[in-house]
């Protein structure tokens, strides 16, 4: 009988760690998805995929530009008064 308690504790453990990790884990399996799909548009349609990685990167800068910009704005009104 405390054999089958020690599994259960066990197996409640098991469970609430997966649930801690599982957003980290699809994170990951998403990234490394999306990394593969990438090396496969690059192989089968390059024009195509190096335009929508310049779109993107582009756009990640403006809005990361637009961001430092907001910041600075606020830390300059929040010093004026």
């Amino acid at each position: 009988m405390e054999f089958l308690l020690q599994w259960a504790d066990n197996f409640d453990d098991a469970v609430h760690a997966i649930r801690h990790l599982a957003p980290r884990l699809l994170g990951l399996l998403l990234a490394i998805s999306l990394f593969v799909a990438t090396g496969f548009a690059l192989i089968l349609a390059p024009q195509v995929a190096l335009g929508c990685i310049g779109l993107v990167l582009s756009a990640s800068l403006v809005e990361a530009i637009r961001r430092r910009r907001a910041q600075a704005h606020l830390n300059r009104d929040r010093d004026r008064f």
